[in-house]
């Protein structure tokens, strides 16, 4: 191997090695960052939030709970009503005349669910409900599992109810389903999703009448029941929880006198559907004064979106931006590595409702799930919301001492409230995993047309490599979700039929280009030659060798060329397989590569040693073999090719090609994921078992071409040209 080809080599071996090592380094760990002077009501401590509360103050026990007015659905009870506990006593803050000025009830602590994590009920999720704020603690799915044993268990038993026994023991190996929002615990407070958090009340005329902290406050959560909606066959499952300000209640004033000096009541009505992982949210205000009023409500959106890749944090913050004119949806990405130069607790605004490019939803979302929260407009035909003045805004927290997390909020500060109950403002929370044909298909399960009109399917991050563009990634997702119905569901067939696939596609261009370096090598000599000959005119000499590749039928191109085409249709693939949902928990055989979205692992031996980690990993071995195998059988890796003509320095730099870069794959392959593995290694032993049966065949061929080339001996006298001359004498004179 000349310099010229070592060199071409080992720059398309970095570009390669470059832009992997790129789409799968290592995020790095978030800095501290100083802490903020001020920070927003949403994170303050409980004890520095409940001084900021402008005459709010816990009461004695306020009347049962007014129903629900029209525009809100008020579900019914179906059994035994959940029973509703009086409220403690709490010292209440009089004002000068002996009354009470204002205040806030303090309802039960309270965890409702709603839904059902049992799939044969229907349903796709449970939420559980909380009266701390009137927001959710979490928000499970039914058909996805937080390990892979709680999957194989879940599978065993075909018993729920039996399985939520066994993770119920507590034994550390289960651990339940998959929960997307969790809570978030930040310098004392902990922070859950969709909680209604800070408000204030204006008088028609501006005039601040009362401002409050409503996250701190229990809010009085109704019996759950059943709701039947139009144009569903199943009936749903609604709850209702409110939160009531009372004003100049006079001390002696017994708990049936409190309703005639109700200010304003909070309601919040949670709806889960079933076969939908859209979570309905319906928030309004009901005036109990005679004039108008105006409302100020800071909503909290999803939070708490755990991490799911094993080597490094993928979180993002999403939001939609829309275009007024063709109303399609552009959705921008926040890393959670941003945060890094963000103050803690410090507000990020990202717009508005009713900018001239308006947000329209917010959320965040992990590598296979996320969690979205959409402001609904009051026209269908429009997406965004206009005329709420909505703001959407991230905050800054510590999740941990190694890692941060985004905290979500939607404000809503004109809210106008006439006498009575108003109108209410609908919030669509769409948690789930993030599945392709399900954000984009209309005849694929659990599709809705919100999902694809709100452009979705953009919260799946393909990366940033150029030649990894997005309709070739969708295009191999399609492919694997498609071959994964021929294989029977089972995920790591699929990944070999694509191998098949792609290797058959592009099986002309590796014939020529095995044919083409079969060529070259046997032009070894004759190159040799051109190269002595013009040794001291490099011009001429690259002339002359062009001229000379053609007249063979040779082109040197052709061997790097299915590199280069090659590379991102691996790249897509790669993109698609870490994108993929479908993989997570998938297996490939009952005793090996039973999670394709995650490393192999044979033996796990605890403690991490340098390089390997904790866990023997055989996949990315059996790699490095294939790896090995392509060079040993490839000319130009091999040496093959000018071993004969090679210097002693040229031998001994093919010796470091065909070893360097299969161990360099060894390491840079060895925690990817083994569906990612699994595809390489069969299509390296593919292209193994390819270059071979090429080259049989040219070999085969060229030996009967020989054949042909016969000397056939015919009787009688060769022609006169042909005969040998007789020898002349000495005395020989030609005469006339």
């Amino acid at each position: 191997m000349d310099s010229r080809k070592l060199a071409v080599g080992l720059v398309v071996l970095t570009i390669g090695i470059g832009v992997l090592w790129y789409l799968q380094k290592q995020a790095a760990p978030p800095q501290e960052q100083e802490q903020p002077t001020t920070r927003p009501a949403a994170t303050r401590p409980a004890e520095e939030a409940s001084t900021q509360m402008a005459d709010a103050s816990g009461v004695a026990t306020p009347p049962a709970e007014p129903p629900a007015a029209a525009g809100e659905p008020e579900p019914a009870t179906d059994g035994e009503p959940d029973r509703i506990e009086r409220p403690k006593e709490e010292e209440p803050r009089a004002a000068a005349d002996g009354v009470i000025a204002w205040g806030i009830p303090s309802g039960p602590e309270r965890n409702v669910p709603l839904g059902s994590l049992d799939s044969e009920t229907g349903f796709l999720l449970e939420a559980r409900v909380l009266s701390l704020g009137g927001g959710l603690q979490t928000v499970k799915l039914t058909d996805y599992y937080a390990t892979v044993a709680d999957k194989e268990l879940a599978e065993e038993l075909k018993d729920h109810a039996e399985y939520l026994r066994r993770v119920g023991k507590g034994e550390g190996e289960y651990k339940g389903h998959y929960s997307v929002l969790n809570p978030i615990s930040y310098e004392g407070v902990t922070h859950h999703s969709l909680t209604t958090s800070g408000a204030k009340i204006l008088n028609a005329e501006g005039e601040e009448l009362w401002r409050g902290d409503l996250s701190r406050r229990h809010w009085m959560v109704g019996p759950a029941g059943p709701l039947q909606e139009e144009g569903r066959e199943q009936p749903s499952r609604a709850i209702t929880l409110t939160c009531t300000i009372y004003r100049n209640v006079p001390r002696a004033a017994g708990p049936e006198q409190w309703s005639e000096y109700r200010f304003v009541t909070f309601h919040k009505t949670f709806i889960v559907r079933p076969k939908d992982y859209t979570i309905r949210v319906l928030l309004s205000v009901e005036n109990h004064t005679d004039r108008k009023l105006t409302v100020e409500i800071d909503q909290a959106g999803p939070s708490g979106v755990p991490k799911e890749s094993y080597r490094e944090d993928l979180r993002q913050a999403v939001y939609g931006n829309v275009n007024l004119e063709d109303q399609t949806v552009q959705v921008r990405h926040k890393p959670v590595k941003e945060m890094d130069g963000w103050k803690l607790g410090a507000v990020h605004r990202l717009g508005g409702s009713d900018d001239a490019n308006p947000v329209a939803w917010l959320g965040v979302v992990n590598q296979f799930f996320g969690s979205m929260v959409y402001l609904r407009p009051r026209q269908s035909d429009r997406i965004e919301a206009t005329g709420y003045r909505a703001g959407f805004a991230l905050v800054a927290a510590r999740e941990s001492e190694q890692s941060r997390a985004f905290l979500t909020r939607v404000s809503l500060p004109g809210l106008s409230s006439r006498p009575g109950r108003g109108e209410p403002v609908a919030l669509d929370l769409f948690v789930g995993p993030k599945k392709r044909d399900m954000f984009v298909d209309a005849g694929a399960p659990y599709f809705r047309e919100e999902y694809k009109r709100l452009n979705y399917i953009s919260t799946i991050d393909f990366g940033s490599c150029f030649c990894a563009v997005d309709f070739l990634v969708l295009g191999m997702m399609w492919l694997l979700q498609w071959f994964s119905v021929v294989a029977m569901g089972n995920y790591g067939v699929a990944i070999i039929f694509l191998v098949v696939l792609v290797r058959a596609a592009l099986h002309p261009l590796m014939k020529k280009q095995q044919l083409s370096m079969m060529k070259m090598q046997k032009l070894g000599p004759q190159m040799e030659e051109l190269k002595k000959k013009y040794a001291d005119d490099k011009d001429t000499l690259n002339k002359e060798m062009m001229r000379f590749y053609k007249q063979q039928g040779a082109t040197p191109l052709l061997g790097c060329l299915p590199m280069f085409l090659q590379m991102p249709i691996w790249i897509a693939l790669w993109t698609a397989l870490r994108a993929s949902v479908e993989l997570r928990h998938a297996a490939f055989l009952p005793f090996w590569l039973t999670d394709l979205a995650a490393p192999d692992t044979v033996v796990d031996w605890g403690t991490p040693l340098p390089i390997i980690g904790s866990s023997l990993h055989l996949l990315p071995i059996l790699l490095t073999v294939a790896m090995f195998l392509q060079t040993k059988f490839n000319p130009q890796m091999s040496g093959a090719a000018t071993s004969a003509t090679a210097t002693p320095e040229q031998q001994q730099q093919q010796k470091m090609m065909k070893y360097m870069m299969p161990v360099m794959m060894l390491f840079i392959f060895y925690s990817m994921p083994s569906g990612l593995n699994l595809y390489i290694m069969t299509s390296t032993f593919a292209g193994v078992g390819e270059q071979y049966f090429i080259r049989k065949h040219m070999k085969k061929k060229e030996e009967e071409e020989a054949l042909r080339e016969t000397v056939v001996s015919a009787p009688g006298k060769a022609p006169r040209a042909a005969r040998q001359k007789k020898q002349k004498g000495p005395f020989w004179v030609k005469r006339g």
